[in-house]
């Protein structure tokens, strides 16, 4: 993101899996030990758990997650491990 482009919506994310980039939401922060859900806005085939991401924020911050449980439901969402900066 350069400073021409303006910020995205607050919790909105683009996960990149490999040469994928899908956009999502956080839906929650979860008790503080790196945890975090995120729904992501279409499939993405191969995706599971220990899958790893690049997790861009709304204000282009990056940090590695893996993806720990693809939660039951009607959508994609998905409970994720912070690993650290990318």
């Amino acid at each position: 993101m350069t400073r021409a482009e303006p910020m995205r919506e607050f919790n909105t994310v683009t996960a990149h899996f490999g040469s994928a980039a899908v956009p999502g939401r956080i839906e929650a922060l979860e008790g503080g030990r790196g945890m975090m859900r995120v729904s992501l806005d279409e499939v993405t085939p191969g995706v599971g758990e220990g899958t790893e991401c690049v997790l861009e924020m709304h204000d282009g911050a990056r940090f590695r997650f893996t993806v720990t449980e693809w939660l039951e439901g009607d959508g994609n969402e998905l409970r994720m491990k912070l690993l650290g900066k990318a």
